[in-house]
């Protein structure tokens, strides 16, 4: 044989070694996780447990973590390094798994401490990868696992396929995940509809093949289905970060969309909110949000599309007629939505138990203005129609009417009325809740570019228009407790929120309070326990924080204490109370009536044995 033909024998013999790897390249992901830094996630672990108020140890809570890899701390695993996780398509219905370890010594450690701990090492492959086995008893998910050595990486699967296809995708990870954390996991929502549309077919095709299901709720669920596949279709990633840092919770999320897609082009179009928004930023409010919510008419067609079709299925007598009136209107007024919004929700008082205000940005004031009392009369014409189609002696035991009232002006803007009416019958009425008001209005302010709204609280009508028309009200971003949360926020916020948790609960609870003449309240913790989030796009990414004080999460925990420790407290009360009536019963009975006493025993009144009579014969 010549020289030649051996070399080529050689070159595809080397070749054939790495056909599995060459054949499984670059498999489609469908998801990831990452614990970056072992060590790192146990002690966020004990912070936040401590916080809690039932503090894991690091140790133990890093001993689970080790353990989980089959391994102990410092016996191979870089305490810092990040471990990951990547699902992806092997060919199979439920996916393949990859772990990717960072190690030290090119992974000799790691391997030489499973050996010390009983693994069997049974084959190596000519692409040297290595199947070990687990020892009884290891407790570990996988009882077989095939390694593959990639330099400071050491790769693990349930096959040596699985491995061969992590290695391949390898090139296609990003070096690390797009969002803040101590663990973070991504998801593809696209590639697994594209991966697993056809089961999901399947399985609808079983559900709805029901003969007891009604037609149109098989219809309804199908459609139901193809709109969120529509929509995950859309959507490349959603990544999730959690972490704990500086005295807080972290959340920080990522959403984004494939290119060129409907929601992309949705995405571009969100950017920070104009100044207007301020208006309905009020000091004292339990609950704040403004921001922009991009251009909704980008998305609004598809939205119809899919109402359209679900119309389509709604039987005459369920009040279609007006549903598509109202799309109609709805169409309309979409169109006329210019992107900035806000909205705040103040503390109840007895008198409005909801005061609520809003600002929306519009292109046409006035022509909504005349949409918004079309709509109105829509929905009373047909809730009025529904109430006197019952009829005969039928009577209904609540009456709904909305209305427009008489309009009044301020500033020279236009304000409209609209009341929100129940009508109780005399059974509903006796039952009905006091203080909970029957009748509701709420103002309208047709602002220049915009509409400012106010809910239970008419004074607040002529504050928010003066703000808006003076300009008056500071951008919730200078809000104290969104700032101590975010002292270096992201430039060009499309949304930022504010809600004070404690202060809501306590509101609310403190007003049923105030009627029943409990305090419930009390057991709310002390402080505004506020919850702050902000939202803003960065490289094609639809992104969101959201931070929650350790301080505030160790007051519930706190609160939950006190709360066991009563209800133990009045539990042993309780035990001790029924303990002493046992005793009391006993001690009462100890002396028995004399018809109940032994027989054996003479009373102690009666006569002498010598006294007793003898009957003579």
């Amino acid at each position: 044989m010549s020289k030649c033909k051996i070399l080529i024998l050689i070159v595809l013999a080397w070749t054939a070694s790495w056909l599995p790897l060459a054949a499984a390249e670059a498999p489609e992901v469908f998801g990831l996780l990452e614990i970056r830094g072992l060590d790192t996630m146990s002690a966020s672990v004990f912070e936040l447990s401590k916080a809690a108020g039932q503090p894991l140890a690091r140790e133990m809570v890093s001993m689970v973590l080790y353990g989980a890899l089959g391994t102990m701390p410092g016996l191979g695993i870089q305490a810092d390094g990040v471990v990951r996780a990547v699902v992806f398509d092997n060919g199979t219905e439920t996916g393949g798994v990859g772990l990717l370890l960072p190690v030290e010594n090119n992974g000799d450690d790691y391997l030489s401490n499973l050996g010390q701990a009983g693994w069997e090492t049974d084959a190596e492959t000519a692409d040297e990868v290595l199947h070990l086995t687990a020892p009884e008893g290891s407790g570990l998910a996988w009882k077989e696992v095939y390694f593959l050595k990639q330099g400071a990486t050491l790769v693990a699967g349930r096959s040596a396929d699985d491995v061969r296809r992590t290695v391949a995708v390898l090139p296609a990870l990003p070096p690390i995940l797009p969002v803040e954390g101590d663990v973070a996991w991504q998801i593809r929502p696209a590639t697994l509809v594209k991966k697993f549309q056809p089961l999901i077919q399947t399985f609808l095709d079983n559900e709805l093949a029901d003969p007891g299901m009604e037609p149109e709720a098989a219809a309804a669920m199908k459609l139901y289905v193809r709109g969120y596949l529509a929509l995950a279709r859309q959507i490349d990633a959603l990544s999730m970060g959690v972490g704990v840092a500086d005295g807080n919770l972290n959340l920080h999320a990522r959403m984004a969309p494939t290119a060129d897609s409907t929601l992309s082009r949705w995405v571009a179009s969100v950017r920070a909110p104009a100044s207007a928004v301020a208006a309905v930023n009020l000091p004292d409010a339990l609950v704040a949000e403004t921001g922009h919510m991009g251009d909704f008419n980008l998305i609004a067609p598809a939205y119809f599309r899919y109402m359209d079709e679900l119309l389509k299925l709604m039987p005459a007598e369920a009040g279609s007629d007006f549903m598509k009136s109202y799309m109609e209107t709805a169409r309309a007024a979409y169109a006329q939505l210019a992107g900035d919004y806000g909205f705040a929700l103040l503390p109840p008082t007895k008198e409005s138990p909801l005061r609520f205000v809003e600002y929306i940005a519009l292109k046409d004031s006035a022509a909504l203005r005349a949409l918004a009392k079309q709509g109105v009369q829509n929905l009373n014409d047909t809730v009025q129609k529904m109430f006197a189609e019952l009829g005969g002696e039928t009577v209904p035991p609540v009456k709904f009417e909305i209305a427009f009232g008489e309009p009044r002006e301020y500033r020279g803007i236009e304000v409209d009325v609209v009341s929100y009416a129940l009508a109780l019958g005399d059974e509903i009425a006796a039952q009905w809740p006091a203080g909970l008001p029957t009748r509701l209005e709420a103002e309208l302010a047709w602002i220049p570019g915009g509409m400012l709204a106010s809910i239970g609280d008419p004074a607040l009508t002529d504050s928010l228009v003066d703000r808006a028309l003076d300009g008056g009200g500071a951008p919730l971003t200078d809000l104290p407790a969104w700032k101590a949360a975010y002292p270096e926020p992201e430039k060009n916020l499309a949304n930022a929120s504010h809600l004070a948790l404690f202060d809501l609960i306590r509101g609310y609870v403190g007003l049923v309070d105030s009627f029943t003449g409990q305090d419930n309240a009390a057991l709310v913790p002390a402080g505004p326990g506020n919850l702050e989030s902000a939202t803003y796009v960065a490289e094609g990414g639809y992104m969101t924080r959201l931070r929650f004080s350790l301080a505030d999460i160790a007051a519930i925990g706190q609160k939950v204490k006190e709360a066991q420790e009563k209800a133990i407290a009045e539990m042993m009360k309780q035990m001790e109370m029924q303990g002493e009536m046992q005793i009391d019963y006993e001690e009462e009975g100890a002396a028995p009536d004399a018809e109940d006493a032994d027989t054996d025993e003479l009373p102690t009144d009666a006569p002498a044995e010598e006294d007793v009579p003898v009957p003579v014969e």
